[in-house]
């Protein structure tokens, strides 16, 4: 049997919580770089109209994301090739993944519903969802990012989903200090062509 045969013998398709779990996680993925891309960006423009800017800080945050999500799904492939136990890796992972969806589809519902407040016109409105969400809210992200993982291992309990998990830790948390850098680096990109 292939490694691609195994990997699909690996998914229940006629169960289609196993399909639903990583296109989820993807999702997830998805908007909290984005939400890290506009937290990233928050305060730090003069602008009056910030619409654009905001916009941009989300795509920029969801585009790192992919590049994130890529990564991970390498180190998958290669812990994939090298385990011998590849259905029984493949079962932790979709235990492991159910169980983070349970601490991370909370927190996304909550700070989605904040940006849909958000885009009433009252300037009141905003400062309030950025006062009372997103600054407590994704002030708290990393150590939910942590609890998540640390949730979804109590399922999973082996090393090599152990590294995975490990590693998309460190992705989640490590992105908002790369997207800090990168913007400080066009800051001082455009500070030199003036």
């Amino acid at each position: 049997m292939s490694v691609w045969e195994e990997l699909a013998a690996g998914f229940d398709t006629r169960d289609l919580r196993d399909l639903f779990v990583p296109a989820a996680l993807y999702v997830l993925a998805t908007l909290d770089s984005a939400f890290v891309g506009y937290r990233e960006a928050a305060g730090r423009s003069a602008l009056i109209r910030k619409g654009a800017y905001y916009r941009r800080a989300l795509l920029r945050g969801a585009l790192w994301g992919q590049a994130a999500v890529g990564l991970a799904l390498l180190v998958f492939a290669a812990l994939y090739v090298l385990t011998g136990e590849r259905a029984a890796f493949v079962g932790a992972l979709l235990e492991a993944g159910r169980r983070m969806l349970t601490v991370y589809v909370p927190y996304a519902l909550v700070v989605l519903a904040a940006f849909a407040v958000r885009a009433a016109p009252s300037v009141d409105v905003r400062s309030l969802t950025s006062t009372l969400v997103f600054g407590p809210f994704l002030f708290a992200r990393p150590a939910l990012v942590a609890a998540g993982v640390v949730w979804g291992f109590c399922a999973a309990r082996r090393w090599d989903a152990a590294a995975l998990l490990l590693f998309v830790l460190a992705e989640m948390l490590l992105l908002e200090r790369l997207l800090g850098r990168l913007r400080a680096r066009r800051a001082l990109n455009r500070a030199g062509e003036v």
